[in-house]
């Protein structure tokens, strides 16, 4: 038999798909192949699944804007009486439509109308019957049409007038047959299909065929003797045990044929010439992707507009009237603001006033509801937004990457455009402000629907101004000794490196995964773990395994700890370092963690270590100015009280009641022994089994960081969960509610969408469900820290202090002190941190002063 044409062959000439005026689409099969094409976890921030809208979506699209056919039409398969009459097994076992596949349904057919296309179902009959009746009596009439399907009694169809659109991958690459085609793949013409499917059967519709048949020997039996039927009659030509075969399942063989035989017949009233496309409308897209969070294809919307003419749009108001002027006169009751480079604008019912903006300009603003994009980021204003737009955006999709303003009003179709118009500057400006202003309110609405509106009212706009604060205050920092660090541990990177030479016997690149691995499993011969499309991989877990193989490993694993400290972070600091005032001032990211948990960044101060003597001298040099004093308050193990808290483990609680050393704690009760006579390494495993469930380890992790069996680590946390049964119950409540609803929600009302947890793939499923739990955890804490920082910053102001919070990094506040104010920032510190949340057990906070950070740590 012929070889069969590769994907790649196929695609180079869709031509024939080019030539067609009509496109007739199964439906059902393209929506179920978009589902299992694209990944189960893309869904929505309310974390309603999309991937086969999506994906079917893409293929709606694809067609339009690709081929610009006359008309396309939808077929949608109803129960098929026909077939059922014939076999009652007839797809009887095929599996139920997936739940997360049937949520997504009652959407596909307004997509296609909204596309311009028409629906088509007709009762008791499948959409390939519909199909074959169209696109058989479009042939008659000479219309070029493709069919889009992936169903392989499709193949019966194609003809000189008639091309079949098949997915080999997904739902964006094509293969388009033609005859000649479907020949060279088969061997058979593309008629006589029904009897190589009779022969061979289809599982995926539960036609049986006949046993022991497959493609290659149906397409010879077919070729050779021109139809079933002829093989039924020279069945005695064939070999014994073929014959055998055949003879017992011919009428097996014949219903099959039938079955598989698609009806060109059907009394419908369709006709191809009246599927004429209607203009798309463009409004109706734009709403319906923006409900499905569609970002990419929202943009490509007016793209359409060069297949066809589009239907009018609905606008909801796009003009804003602007004018260069002051604030006088202005009505300055709620307004939005934005700045860009020394220019203000600020919008109001009135319209926009664009002008340059001075410092003394904020007092006209103070008693303003200030709505803005990206507060933070405004010249340092004291007052606290009504409305951030960015901030409410992250609290509707917090897994977003971007915040675009742009991006959010095209999204809400709230696209401002200046009158009269204006430079390119001047435009930019007064959209931004007036989209802010616009957005603000239907963006509220929707954080409240989220039950999000406290979080955003009380603790994120609040947090805003703090951070700005922070940023404007930033930390000191001693260059001559930071200068210290920075070349002792360049000494230290060449000492590591000349032993790795001589260790391996020559010299390599250590920073090369590629030269490394040579030296380790060439070489030196050690045992190799996973190999790649590179070769094989030397990342930390790899190393893990091998470290009691050689001493090289260790050299090696020392050398990229601090390379990379060394080139991320100490090397590009001294240029960070504000030459006005010799302080390091961060950015803290308040928009990125999807946990709600605050980042830093220029530098990225999360990256000091915390536990090394390195991560101590480091902090050595973050010190107070002279008269100052710097207080550093750290909430002990928060993460686990939480845990306590939302399980209602009752001996979690009463361990923190007594003040036991909680991981010691842990340790006797999975071990079942007397705390008085654990090791330091069985506590060891039990901070990690703590810490494991807190931030969703998997037994498989458990086993990596503690360099123990699988096997072992699943039995250790059995038995957490045995002796700890509330947490189990609490996990399991929450793995369920995350199921159902598709997110979870910290204590303060942060939700985060988990999309993974309702994967049918197991790995993903399991991930999810660990993300699930974590996030409750690691989201309280954020919320809780957000909470003390808004209070802390709040009593310092009232209280006229000049105490200031410099730097959150993890748990951790750092604050700069009066030597004067030492006492009663401690105890004001201490005071609003424990009273963050009511907690039970109730929250706890270390706090230390000194000269330099490391010193109030310690």
């Amino acid at each position: 038999m012929p070889k069969t044409l590769t994907g790649a062959e196929l695609q180079l000439d869709d031509a024939p798909a080019r030539e067609a005026e009509l496109f007739l689409v199964d439906g059902n099969n393209l929506a179920y192949r978009a589902f299992f094409a694209l990944p189960e976890e893309l869904a929505t921030s309310e974390g309603f699944s999309t991937n086969a809208l999506l994906g079917f979506t893409n293929m709606l699209f694809k067609l339009l804007s690709d081929y610009r056919p006359k008309g396309v039409a939808v077929a949608w398969d109803t129960r098929p009486v026909h077939r059922t009459e014939l076999s009652e097994e007839y797809k009887s076992e095929r599996r139920p439509m997936p739940d997360l596949l049937r949520e997504q349904f009652p959407y596909f057919r307004p997509i296609v109308e909204a596309f311009g296309y028409r629906n088509l179902e007709f009762e008791g009959w499948e959409a390939d019957d519909v199909i074959a009746t169209l696109a058989s009596r479009a042939d008659e009439a000479g219309v070029k049409t493709c069919v889009v399907s992936t169903d392989r009694d499709a193949f019966q169809l194609v003809s000189e007038n008639v091309c079949l659109m098949m997915t080999p991958r997904g739902v964006s690459d094509v293969n388009v047959y033609t005859p000649e085609r479907v020949e060279a793949r088969y061997g058979i013409p593309p008629e006589r299909v029904p009897d190589f499917i009779g022969l061979k059967g289809d599982t995926s519709d539960n036609i049986p065929g006949i046993p022991g048949i497959g493609d290659k020997t149906a397409g010879q039996l077919v070729a050779q003797y021109g139809s079933l039927e002829g093989v039924l009659e020279h069945v005695d030509e064939l070999s014994p045990a073929r014959a055998k075969s055949i003879r017992e399942n011919a009428e097996q063989a014949l219903v099959s044929k039938e079955l598989a035989t698609m009806r060109r017949d059907l009394d419908i009233d369709c006709d191809p010439s009246e599927l004429v496309l209607a203009p798309p409308d463009r409004g109706q897209l734009k709403e319906m992707f923006r409900r499905f969070e569609f970002r990419n294809l929202l943009g490509r919307v007016d793209e359409l507009d060069e297949a066809l003419p589009a239907a009018p749009m609905r606008v909801e108001g796009t003009e804003v009237e602007w004018r260069e002027g002051t604030l006088e006169g202005l009505s300055l009751r709620r307004v939005g603001l934005a700045i860009e480079d020394g220019r203000f604008a600020i919008a109001t019912d009135e319209g926009v006033v664009v002008g340059e903006w001075r410092p003394e300009l904020e007092a006209r603003l103070r008693d303003a509801e200030i709505v803005a994009h990206d507060f933070k980021s405004l010249p340092r204003l004291t007052m606290q937004p009504a409305d951030d737009t960015m901030i409410a955006a992250y609290l509707i999709e917090p897994s977003r990457s971007q915040y675009d303003l742009d991006e959010l009003a095209e999204e809400y179709g709230l696209v401002p455009v200046p009158s009269p118009p204006a430079d390119e500057e001047t435009t930019a400006l007064v959209r931004h402000t007036e989209s802010a202003r616009r957005l603000a309110g239907p963006m509220r609405e929707r954080v409240r629907e989220r039950g999000s509106e406290r979080l955003y009212d009380d603790i994120e706009l609040p947090l805003a101004a703090v951070l700005a604060s922070m940023e404007d205050a930033g930390v000191r920092i001693d260059d001559y000794r930071m200068g210290e660090i920075t070349a002792r541990l360049r000494d230290r990177l060449e000492e590591l490196e000349a032993r790795a030479y001589e260790l391996a016997g020559q010299e390599f690149m250590l920073g090369s995964t590629q030269q490394v691995a040579r030296i380790l499993f060439e070489k030196l011969e050690l045992t190799p773990g996973r190999k790649g499309k590179t070769g094989y991989s030397t990342d930390t877990r790899v190393l893990r395994t091998i470290r009691g193989d050689h001493e090289i490993v260790g050299v090696i694993e020392e050398w990229r700890e601090y390379s990379k400290l060394l080139n991320t972070y100490l090397e590009p600091l001294p240029s960070l370092i504000s030459e006005a005032d010799r302080r390091l001032h961060t950015t803290f990211n308040q928009t990125v963690a999807a946990t709600g948990r605050l980042s830093t960044s220029n530098p990225n101060l999360q990256a000091i270590p915390i536990r090394t003597e390195l991560g101590r001298e480091i902090r050595s040099a973050f010190v107070a100015e002279p008269g100052y004093r710097l207080l550093s308050a750290d909430y002990s193990q928060v993460e686990l009280r939480i845990l306590a808290h939302v399980s209602g483990e009752p001996k979690l609680r009463e361990a923190f009641a007594r003040g036991d050393d909680i991981h010691r704690a842990t340790a006797a009760e999975v071990l079942g022994k007397d705390p008085a006579t654990l090791t330091t390494g069985e506590r060891a495993i039990a901070k990690m089994i703590n810490f494991g469930i807190v931030y969703g380890i998997s037994a498989f992790g458990l086993s990596e960081n503690l360099e123990i069996p699988r096997e072992e680590a699943q039995e250790y946390i059995d038995a957490y969960l045995a002796r700890f049964p509330h947490v189990q119950d609490f996990i399991q409540r929450t793995i369920e509610q995350a199921t159902r609803d598709g997110y979870v929600t910290t204590l303060l009302g942060r939700r985060r969408p988990v999309p993974e947890i309702r994967a049918s793939n197991r790995q993903t499923r399991s991930l999810g469900e660990r993300l699930a739990v974590n996030s409750i955890m690691q989201g309280s804490q954020a919320d809780i820290i957000k909470v003390a920082m808004v209070a802390i910053h709040r009593r310092l102001r009232d209280e006229g202090r000049s105490a200031r919070l410099v730097l959150q990094v993890h748990d951790e506040l750092l604050l700069e002190v009066p030597d004067a104010e030492v006492g009663p920032v401690r105890e004001l510190v201490r005071k609003e941190m424990v009273s963050a949340f009511p907690l039970d057990p109730p929250l706890a906070v270390d706090v230390g002063v000194g000269d330099a950070w490391n010193d109030a740590k310690s």
